[in-house]
């Protein structure tokens, strides 16, 4: 079991939420209709932001012996990776802003940068869960976008990402990475906020 809650850890690992949040836009919204044929343009900057360079950044921190290990399992060590992925998400909703897509859009992204300022005042005293942050934030913009920006209300697909959070969640409990109130927070305030950054730029 330890494995497969090492491999559910890594698939929804906090810096690939952004891109699967993207990824669905073009499956449950008219982002399939309006913008598919700039989908490379749209996909790359959330790949290279959310991502690529905050992972390489943190590679190199970690082979500087910055950081003890790429999972972050320090809570002291936390802040300084947390504040590279903050500037590298700022830098990534700048970029969206200039090219012109919809505020809700703008917001949706703009809650990961949001969620980290939170994350990195409450990891100064508290170790909440960076993935239940995630999938959390993952959820609450998915059903926002849903609810406010295209007027439907997919319950199967709701009722699969609340599963796949659920077992996130018991992944990390299995794991010992967190208490079970340090994963019920990080999901709750990821969910909260990314809910109501789509739904005040909707």
């Amino acid at each position: 079991m330890k494995q497969l809650s090492h491999i559910i850890s890594s698939v929804f690992q906090p810096l690939l939420m952004p891109i699967y949040s993207i990824l669905l836009l073009f499956v449950y919204t008219h982002f399939k209709v309006v913008y598919i044929q700039q989908i490379g343009i749209i996909l790359l900057p959330v790949i290279l932001y959310s991502f690529v360079i905050p992972a390489f950044l943190i590679f190199i921190l970690y082979k500087l012996k910055v950081i003890s290990n790429l999972s972050l399992t320090i809570r002291r060590e936390r802040f300084l990776p947390y504040l590279i992925t903050l500037a590298s998400y700022s830098i990534m909703v700048y970029h969206y802003y200039r090219m012109g897509m919809p505020t809700w859009f703008l917001t949706l992204c703009a809650a990961s940068a949001v969620l980290l300022v939170v994350a990195i005042v409450i990891t100064l005293w508290w170790k909440i869960s960076a993935h239940m942050f995630g999938v959390g934030g993952l959820l609450g913009g998915m059903m926002s976008v849903c609810l406010f920006v295209e007027g439907n209300n997919p319950y199967p697909l709701f009722m699969a990402f609340f599963i796949i959070a659920g077992m996130v969640g018991t992944s990390r409990l299995m794991l010992r990475r967190h208490t079970l109130a340090q994963v019920t927070a990080g999901f709750l305030m990821g969910y909260a906020f990314s809910f109501a950054a789509v739904w005040i730029g909707a």
